[in-house]
């Protein structure tokens, strides 16, 4: 199996609401993930190719010091060997370098498997949104934050 993190191209995008809807249900939609790849200089999107297909991805906005994760998602034939592990750590990796000193996300709180994952990277509760998803059910909004670079 042969894989790595690039960065997205116009070509994955259908690619990705298709497993955005496999996972989530619903999907950002191919016209919002395109506007903010061709329009919105913040947008951060990174594939996760595997054996040439997307596998997963992660989008961020970075602007100034703050940097938000819009979506995130593993495929599920691809979950549990590491590479949301690998995904969020690039991304973390990529906030670093840019000199950001929070890091925000919302997910569902009973996303037990996401949640372990984003304790693992010391994101800490911040608030929930309440019925912030379409089936109604509440957000938790975590954050990280960086150590400033010495």
């Amino acid at each position: 199996m042969k894989y790595q993190i690039r960065p997205l191209e116009e070509k994955d995008i259908g690619a990705i609401v298709a497993g955005e809807e496999a996972i989530f249900g619903v999907s950002l939609g191919f016209d919002l993930i395109y506007a903010d790849f061709k329009l919105n200089p913040f947008a951060h999107y990174l594939v996760l190719e595997i054996d040439q297909q997307v596998g997963g991805y992660i989008g961020l906005w970075i602007h100034d010091d703050k940097a938000e994760i819009i979506n995130f998602y593993v495929d599920k034939a691809y979950q549990h060997q590491g590479f949301g592990t690998m995904l969020l750590d690039f991304a973390c990796q990529l906030c670093e370098l840019s000199g950001v000193s929070m890091l925000s996300l919302e997910v569902r709180e009973n996303n037990n498997a996401a949640l372990a994952l984003y304790e693992k990277f010391n994101f800490v509760f911040s608030h929930k949104r309440h019925q912030y998803y379409q089936d109604l059910s509440d957000a938790l909004v975590l954050i990280k934050k960086f150590e400033e670079a010495k």
